[in-house]
């Protein structure tokens, strides 16, 4: 088994560039002084662990040059810093093995002093131990974007920017806008914006807010102080779809940042997601209209096809009816016609049979005495079947037929002939 030292040893010894926070300044010695460093995302706990780096004079002067100005040790302490460190392993005498490091150069400084995290990492650990939830996962994108309330400075260039993003929606009646005058800075800021953020939530009650917006503009990450303390973001997550637009791009991101709905870098960037949210109601409004447009013309169409079915239906009946009735008339002036033609072929025939008769009797029996010659019977003068026509001479054949014309003298009679069984006498 090696040598646990040596190994060790071997690998500490070198150069390493870390993240880390600075968490104090201890003199070395002339112009030497140890930089006390701790881990770079900070965990709340009053004892981090921390190792101590030494930093000449020789470096230091590079650092210096390196920036472009002088360089003090002590504008690193409570910031993050990327660093390059030569690091091994030494053996202290009495307390044992040990890391020695080195400062050999600066990378990079953080703008945001460590205390401001800490404040920040602390208000957010206090608001998980309650168990409210907060952040995006309460974001509830609004069906139809109205009310919408605007916790903003009465003065400053954050208004100007959000209300030229939104004035048009306001101007046209597609949106109205709540503003509520917030102070963000200075001893009154906090208590400032606490009282901004209660009346946010009485409108709420009052108009159910589809958004709130609270923006401020730039300035040193030291008067972000009140957007990360307790009061501000417990009242802040009280809020439903609260907006933050807060700085720039650059700003670093507050408790307020992680309490809200959504977070976004700018002012103007807050105004444009409302502005898109109206755009995005007005394209479904729209749609939903032709849709129910087409609906409308659809039903339109749907009646005037059971209209015009229901008419041609209406039409065919009557028509249907009005050759029902031409049928009946028709069968009527048939008849009538048929009665007319018989009358008159009776006629003709009662004629002929008396010249034939008048004749007869004047060949058979010219001689015969007149008291032999049997008078024509006025009354009957022919008897034809009604169906044929055929002139009946017989009572045989009257017998056969189901209906008779009698014509007489002064007009015609229509009978029905039926069959009676021989009656004994």
């Amino acid at each position: 088994m090696g040598d646990f030292i040596g190994w060790l040893r071997q690998r500490l010894q070198g150069e390493h560039a870390v993240r880390a926070c600075v968490l104090g300044i201890e003199p070395a010695g002339g112009d030497s002084v140890l930089l006390v460093l701790g881990e770079a995302d900070p965990t709340g706990t009053a004892d981090p662990p921390r190792i101590r780096a030494r930093l000449n004079p020789a470096e230091r002067s590079a650092i210096a040059a390196e920036r472009g100005g002088t360089f003090d040790p002590a504008s690193l302490v409570n910031r993050t810093v990327e660093i390059q460190l030569r690091t091994s392993l030494r053996q202290r005498f009495g307390r044992g093995a040990g890391v020695q490091a080195k400062v050999v150069g600066l990378i990079a400084v953080g703008d945001v002093p460590i205390e401001i995290v800490l404040q920040r990492e602390a208000v957010l650990q206090r608001l998980r131990s309650d168990g409210v939830p907060f952040g995006p996962k309460t974001w509830q994108e609004p069906d139809d974007p109205y009310h919408v309330a605007l916790i903003v400075s009465e003065h400053g260039d954050a208004r100007r920017d959000v209300e030229t993003s939104l004035q048009a929606l306001e101007a046209a009646g597609l949106l109205r806008i709540h503003r509520i005058w917030a102070v963000f800075e200075g001893p009154s800021a906090e208590r400032s914006l606490v009282a901004a953020m209660t009346e946010a939530e009485a409108l709420h009650a009052e108009h159910g807010l589809s958004a709130t917006l609270v923006c401020r503009g730039g300035g040193p990450v030291s008067a972000f102080g009140p957007l990360n303390s307790w009061a501000v973001a417990d009242r802040a997550q009280r809020i439903p779809n609260l907006v933050c637009g807060l700085g720039h791009a650059a700003t670093p991101r507050t408790a307020l940042d992680e309490v809200a709905s959504l977070s976004v870098a700018t002012p103007t960037a807050a105004a444009v997601l409302i502005r898109d949210l109206a755009y995005r109601t007005a394209v479904r409004a729209s749609r939903a209209l032709a849709g129910f447009d087409q609906a409308v013309q659809d039903d339109i169409e749907k009646a005037g096809r059971i209209a015009l079915a229901r008419a041609t239906a209406g039409f065919e009946e009557a028509v249907r009816l009005c050759l029902t009735e031409a049928e009946i008339r028709l069968g009527i002036v048939g008849q009538e016609i048929e009665r007319s033609l018989l009358s008159s072929i009776a006629g003709l025939a009662i004629a002929k049979a008396d010249g034939g008769a008048h004749a007869h009797d004047q060949e058979a029996s010219p001689n015969l005495p007149a008291s032999e010659v049997v008078p024509e019977e006025d009354g009957v003068a022919l008897v034809i079947e009604a169906g044929t026509g055929l002139v009946m001479t017989s009572a045989a054949q009257a017998q056969q037929a189901s209906h008779l014309m009698l014509q007489f003298l002064d007009g015609v009679v229509t009978v029905q002939v039926t069959s009676q069984s021989p009656t004994a006498h």
